[in-house]
């Protein structure tokens, strides 16, 4: 390891493609690939190239660089959406995606452009903190970038290993800080020739080792779900006369499973707001039967909404997460008409409220969570502390068959996890699947299949620690780590 670092190429150009390159194979730690000692090696290799720069800028050039191969490669299934379903010309759609990797590796050059400026003397353990420390602050940092995008979490890779019992006491954030500690701190023992400290480095990512792992909690409570896959063609969604056959296939594979308690149908499945009359004539169809939750369109204070609804009353929640680019436009003065793919059908929705509350069937508390919004652990704190389980339906349609749909369920079973939650997950064409509260899979119906996923969805009795208390424990501890530098640093 430490002969391949310095062996890394001399000449500045070639450095700074290879670095790219090396943060593109970051991808195949994730969902689908979790090949999950990838990341800390990446960022090992990242981390000594930017401690054997030249000079400042070179250090941020190179993670720069390292940034921009591991977003457009992590991301790149966004094409998918921007050139198919968008209808985008390809040149333009590279650029778009050009563009995102541009804009959050810019972002992600910051804590190595601090750590270069500080220039730090004291021994590797605290220079390690310090990394990371600065790293888990920009990570935090996410939840605001163009509304927030908080994908590519390096804590992700915990799950099915032995570092997965981090997770519920100090949340996927807290494993990315241990992440980014060993990495660090093997780097630098590579730098500083500290064969202890690299020795304690390597031997800490024995946490990645995989190990299933079960809480044996108690688990009496539990409802009979019903989760309908229609997989219909999104391209057809909104043609004209297209409603009475997306219609006709929610009900007949509804009526399939009179004994499920609650069906859930996927995000926004049908194309006309809740409040057209064929909502109230669908409705009448299945009032027979069991209550049905569905995502919708709907106009409240006169914007329009992406919700979840329980058909037949008048508990909706509204999604507050909304997708750059897909759900809203940033910047939509400008880029606003300028191609096809920003004139997306439901391309102007409003975010919903913050502390919307749980919903209510029978004698259990619902969280409900739409699509993106499950990206976002610390919007919940409340809710799901008082929520029994939670429920997020999605449309991943709009990535195809790419590996897009998979790094989302991999981050569904995270939240589930972290919140000692069970999650059901309803999709339109897949991954559709009940996830228990280890964030293991339970039930699954695969992408692209049409049909229903029966099974049991459980109550758990309490909330994890990490809701409770460990969410402020990483950024409380960066933020200390910072302050004593600061410290330490004007002292001399």
């Amino acid at each position: 390891m430490a002969s391949l670092l310095k062996q890394t190429p001399k000449s500045p150009f070639i450095s700074y493609i290879f670095l790219g390159l090396v943060g593109a194979l970051s991808t195949l730690a994730f969902s689908p690939f979790d090949i999950k000692l990838i990341v800390p090696l990446t960022l090992v290799t990242l981390i000594y190239s930017t401690a054997n720069s030249k000079n400042f800028t070179d250090a941020c050039k190179s993670a720069f660089s390292w940034g921009l191969g591991y977003w457009i490669s992590g991301t790149g299934w966004l094409i998918v959406s921007i050139y198919y379903y968008g209808n985008t010309n390809i040149v333009i759609s590279t650029l778009i995606i050009l563009f995102m990797g541009i804009l959050l590796s810019a972002v992600f050059i910051t804590p190595f452009a601090v750590v270069r400026l500080i220039q730090l003397n004291q021994n590797i353990f605290f220079k390690s903190m310090f990394f990371a420390s600065c790293l888990i602050l920009l990570e935090l940092s996410r939840f605001l970038l163009l509304g927030g995008f908080p994908w590519l979490l390096p804590g992700l890779v915990f799950l099915e290993t032995f570092g997965q019992v981090v997770i519920p006491f100090f949340g996927v954030y807290g494993a990315s800080y241990i992440i980014y500690f060993f990495s660090s701190l093997i780097a630098l023992s590579i730098f500083e020739n500290k064969k202890n400290f690299l020795f304690l480095g390597i031997l800490c990512l024995s946490i990645l080792i995989p190990y299933p792992i079960n809480q044996n909690e108690s688990l009496e409570e539990n409802l009979n779900l019903s989760i309908i896959q229609p997989s219909l063609d999104p391209f057809k969604k909104f043609l004209d006369g297209s409603h009475v056959d997306i219609e006709d296939t929610l009900i007949n594979l509804t009526n399939k499973n009179s004994d499920a308690d609650l069906i859930i149908w996927p995000e926004s499945p049908l194309p006309y707001l809740d409040s057209n009359p064929r909502m109230t004539q669908l409705i009448k169809r299945i009032e027979e039967g069991p209550t049905v939750l569905s995502g919708s369109w709907k106009y409240a204070d006169n914007k329009l909404h992406n919700s979840m609804t329980i058909l037949g009353t008048d508990q909706t929640y509204l999604k507050r997460h909304l997708v750059p680019f897909g759900e809203y436009v940033p910047f939509e003065g400008i880029l606003r008409g300028l191609i096809e793919f920003f004139n997306m059908p439901m391309s102007s929705l409003s975010p919903g409220s913050p502390n919307q509350g749980v919903l209510e069937f029978r004698n259990y508390k619902i969280l409900g969570m739409i699509c993106f919004d499950i990206a976002f652990p610390l919007s919940y704190i409340n809710e799901v502390r008082e929520a029994d389980f939670i429920i997020n339906i999605s449309n991943d349609t709009w990535f195809g068959s790419s590996y897009g749909p998979y790094q989302h369920l991999q981050i569904v079973r995270a939240r589930a996890l972290e919140a000692n939650k069970w999650v059901a997950r309803g999709t339109s064409d897949g991954i559709s699947t009940i996830v228990d509260n280890n964030g293991t899979i339970v039930y699954l119906l695969e992408k692209g299949a049409r049909g229903s996923l029966d099974g049991r969805i459980h109550k758990t009795f309490k909330s994890s620690f990490f809701y409770l208390y460990g969410y402020i424990i990483s950024p409380i501890l960066a933020l200390i780590m910072m302050f004593v530098t600061l410290v330490i640093k004007l002292r001399k």
